[in-house]
């Protein structure tokens, strides 16, 4: 009798430990060039942000729970490609005006913001969506095509962030100097830059990364395309390598 309990005792810490390890399992992004980012939640929803085509990045051949397309560029609405059945989020409607989302998808809280994809209200290029994700007690924003820096109101709607996806190519979006100054105007834990000219869009006219990262100290090249995402004690730049 002794023993069946002492087994039974075992058995219930091993059981314990098995659902603590699962809790733990955090969660992770994946680059897969421009503005294109997986991000992988701790309970498994998987959503695609601003998948491409047209580009020589290689298409995201995933499953995923949503898709968000912060505009309707080639460049960011490929929506189509991503396998599955996901909910597609798109932060525009069919005239160019902004679509409102605020929903959840298996847990992640996802909500937009409108802005504009030039510094002149849109009479550019239009509007873009600013997309921020709540999940695991974290929130990720992904910026979109952002052709300005932010007013008062839009850092408050964004709010605290921990993963800040910025465009720095310049052009068609801020540039090196201007998204530092939406970096200092939200004060992320991590700042992970993208939009920016690499060997696969040597054509495109946009700058490459060199010019967001030179001098900086904070700048931490990431080994592989997918990381964990773990905020670390003080700011940090993470910078992909070209998929």
């Amino acid at each position: 009798m002794i023993k069946r309990i002492i087994i039974a005792v075992i058995a219930a810490g091993l059981c314990a430990g098995a659902a603590r390890g699962l809790a733990s399992t955090r969660p992770t992004i994946q680059y897969f060039g421009h503005a294109c980012f997986l991000l992988t939640t701790a309970g498994g929803a998987r959503i695609v942000m601003d998948p491409h085509h047209k580009l020589d990045y290689p298409l995201p051949k995933v499953e995923a729970d949503a898709v968000t397309v912060s505009h309707e560029h080639f460049d960011h609405n490929n929506a189509e490609s991503i396998k599955g059945k996901p909910v597609i989020l798109r932060g525009l409607q069919q005239g160019g005006s902004w679509n409102g989302i605020d929903q959840s998808v298996k847990g992640v809280h996802i909500y937009n913001i409108g802005v504009y994809h030039d510094s002149v209200q849109g009479a550019q290029r239009g509007r873009n969506s600013v997309f921020v994700f709540e999940f695991d007690n974290l929130r990720l924003v992904h910026m979109g095509d952002l052709g300005h820096t932010l007013d008062a109101a839009t850092v408050k709607k964004i709010g605290k962030v921990d993963f800040l996806l910025v465009p720095v190519g310049g052009n068609f979006t801020i540039d090196a100097d201007d998204a530092w100054q939406v970096v200092n105007q939200i004060n992320p834990k991590v700042v992970i830059p993208m939009h920016y000219k690499t060997g696969k869009t040597k054509d495109i006219p946009i700058q490459t990364v060199d010019g967001f990262i030179k001098g900086r100290n904070n700048v931490k090249q990431q080994p592989s395309g997918a990381v964990e995402l773990v905020p670390p004690s003080h700011q940090e730049v993470w910078v992909f390598p070209t998929p």
